[in-house]
């Protein structure tokens, strides 16, 4: 009898012990995902900010070709001092990015079971268009102009290349909302997203989803 109640007490004993273990197992696998889950952000930042060390990071980059506002048209005419209806327009490289500076701005955050990684990032920016000059054209749109002086209006354009770029990137700020523009830029992002799952996380994103924080 007593035998039978020492083993009955050390059965109960082993499975109190394994209840526990198994219990303290769970706490610590749970607080290792919360863990994750808290600091997947704070990991995502650091990737980002050793990757571009500029405080910029360019996610779109391409060649555009602007046409000049009615002011700056307006500002070559009155140097060449003719009155005339042109239209002037150049090539430019652009580059599209999205800031670093106030680390805030960024989130992420991991799913492990559906495998889906979820970005929030500051609304895009543009720099500053680098005008290829070889590239400007000055048309008429009215009555002709002798070359000479449609020389002379490429060559004033040519002159106030910073203030043609000053131009272009407002317009180029106007054209940050649309759709397309952005998708290309979300598309951008998912694939650096991909990279910090992989070397950060350990792990391949099934999907990326891509947040621009000014967008509802």
């Amino acid at each position: 009898m007593k035998a039978r109640t020492a083993l009955t007490v050390a059965l109960v004993v082993v499975a109190i012990g394994l209840a526990v273990g198994l219990a303290a197992g769970i706490a610590t696998s749970l607080g290792k995902f919360r863990l994750l889950e808290k600091d997947v952000s704070d990991k995502f930042v650091v990737y980002i900010e050793g990757t571009t060390p500029s405080g910029k990071l360019v996610v779109l980059e391409g060649l555009e070709r602007f046409t000049a506002s009615r002011d700056f048209t307006a500002r070559i005419l009155s140097l060449v001092k003719v009155d005339a209806r042109i239209e002037i327009s150049a090539m430019a490289d652009t580059a599209y990015y999205v800031d670093l500076a106030d680390p805030s701005q960024w989130k992420a955050s991991w799913a492990p079971k559906p495998g889906r990684l979820s970005l929030t990032v500051p609304p895009p920016g543009l720099l500053p268009p680098a005008v290829r000059t070889d590239t400007i054209e000055v048309k008429t749109t009215g009555a002709n102009i002798v070359s000479s002086t449609l020389f002379q209006l490429k060559r004033e354009a040519e002159a106030l290349r910073a203030d043609f770029s000053r131009d272009m990137l407002e317009q180029g700020r106007a054209s940050l909302s649309k759709p397309e523009l952005r998708a290309r830029m979300a598309a951008s992002l998912e694939a650096t997203a991909k990279a910090f799952g992989s070397a950060v996380l350990g792990v391949s994103p099934k999907t990326v989803e891509v947040h621009f924080s000014d967008e509802p």
